[in-house]
């Protein structure tokens, strides 16, 4: 959080920043942007906002088509007359040639033009992409013009090629900008932007045991957590903050505990507690793109949250070369 103060700074004095926020699923990276809105909202500054979905990955500029249907206020209701309305009158307050601009960013919603008004561009496909792309960038370069801007783009792991593509254009021109450009990602996400001074790369790490104890001391208003379930928490959640919550929340609903002056006592087990569903599936999608050693690591789950190497090498179907390999790659990726 120091550091995302510290690059604010830098950017209201003009000089422009680039952010990349790097963390597992629930880690707390939304939580990081969450603060910093909150921390910049007393000051003048515009904010653009937008974010990638994994059901839009292959649509164009998904993320940047939703952010300016926000900034343009289209309505479910609105006929595409009203919406051109409302398009021409956002543009005509930057210094964007009317003429080009319109028909550039009306595509983007499928809204027809009548060509009395605004005559085809002669231009290629790609020539007009790349003009749609430059002219994104122009407006927010004008914006920062006038006061500091914030401008966040979260999930990057599901962002499709064209909305990188631009990417790729305002972060070259970022020196040049009063913008703090801050990006999240999971760790599978390989950003091409590399060796900038104006950028900085954060890995938002999981949390210690002893960070995890801080968190359910918190939710549980100070009141002491019987051992065994402070164990359950630290062992099924792997440090990330979202799933501490999500099971300490789960343990004190079940009816399993007994509020006694200042802690709680076990009236129940803690058997039945599974790990959450989100933290499952980020495990699943993060096994199936290792291939082979998915099944190493499903043979040492077989065995156990713990297992032994050489049992391990015992029970394999593998060649020792072959298992080790994959053992190693499960070990890289830290899943093991």
């Amino acid at each position: 959080m120091g550091l995302l103060l510290e690059r604010w700074e830098q950017v209201k004095s003009g000089q422009g920043q680039v952010v990349l926020l790097s963390g597992d699923a629930g880690i707390g990276k939304s939580r990081l942007v969450q603060m910093l809105k909150e921390y910049v909202a007393q000051e003048p500054h515009t904010r653009w906002e937008c974010r990638s979905s994994p059901y839009f990955e292959n649509t164009a500029l998904f993320p940047v088509t939703d952010l300016f249907q926000r900034l343009l206020q289209f309505q479910d209701g609105d006929t595409s007359g009203e919406k051109l309305g409302k398009l021409e009158q956002t543009l005509s307050q930057y210094r964007l040639p009317l003429e080009e601009s319109v028909p550039l960013l009306a595509l983007l919603f499928s809204l027809p033009l009548s060509e009395d008004r605004y005559p085809p561009l002669a231009l290629s496909p790609q020539r007009q992409r790349q003009k749609t792309l430059e002219t994104i960038l122009a407006l927010l370069l004008e914006q920062s013009g006038q006061q500091p801007v914030l401008f966040i783009v979260e999930d990057l792991h599901w962002t499709d090629p064209s909305t990188l593509e631009f990417l790729d254009l305002l972060i070259n021109q970022s020196p040049t900008m009063s913008m703090l450009t801050l990006l999240t990602c999971r760790p599978t996400f390989q950003p091409r932007w590399r060796h900038k001074s104006y950028l900085s790369e954060v890995t938002v790490h999981r949390l210690s045991h002893t960070q995890v104890e801080q968190i359910v001391a918190g939710i549980t208003d100070g009141k002491t957590f019987p051992a065994e379930g402070l164990q359950q928490i630290i062992g099924k959640t792997d440090g990330v903050p979202l799933f501490v919550e999500q099971i300490t929340n789960a343990i004190l609903e079940s009816g399993q505990l007994k509020a006694v002056d200042r802690h709680y006592e076990l009236i129940g087990s803690f058997s039945t507690f599974a790990i959450p569903v989100t933290l499952q599936d980020s495990l699943m999608a993060r096994l199936d793109r290792l291939v082979t050693a998915k099944g190493v690591a499903q043979m040492g789950a077989t065995i156990g949250r713990q297992f032994a190497y050489d049992l391990l090498s015992m029970v394999s179907q593998l060649d020792e070369g072959t298992w080790q390999r994959e053992l190693g790659r499960l070990v890289e990726a830290e899943i093991v």
